[in-house]
Order: structure tokens, then sequence, then C-alpha cells
């Protein structure tokens, strides 16, 4: 993904990156209660950091 936007001058949300800081603060379970799927904490933190990159 990074050099698909790299290549197309696309952003990108580095979601992981951002998700392993998160959870070294709060545990992951508070971002991914099952491991996998987002929480509601989860989603805002994704939208918050999409209007960061876009604006």
């Amino acid at each position: 993904m990074r050099e698909l936007a790299r290549k197309y001058g696309a952003h990108l949300l580095a979601a992981d990156g951002m998700f392993t800081e998160l959870a070294a603060a709060t545990g992951p379970e508070y971002w991914a209660a099952d491991g996998v799927h987002p929480t509601p904490a989860a989603h805002a933190a994704l939208a918050a950091a999409w209007l960061r990159l876009v604006a």
C-alpha cells in the first residue's frame, strides 16, 4: 500500500503504526476487543486521523 500511495501520489493513513502506538498506551483491547474489528473508539481515532491527513 505504501508503495502504491507513493507511486500514485495518494494519501495513506498508516493505521498500523497509529494503532501500535495507541495500543502501547491503553492495551489493544480498547481498540479491537476481539483483536480484529475496530471498537467505536478505534473508528473515532481513524476518522480523526483521516481528517488531519486530508485537511
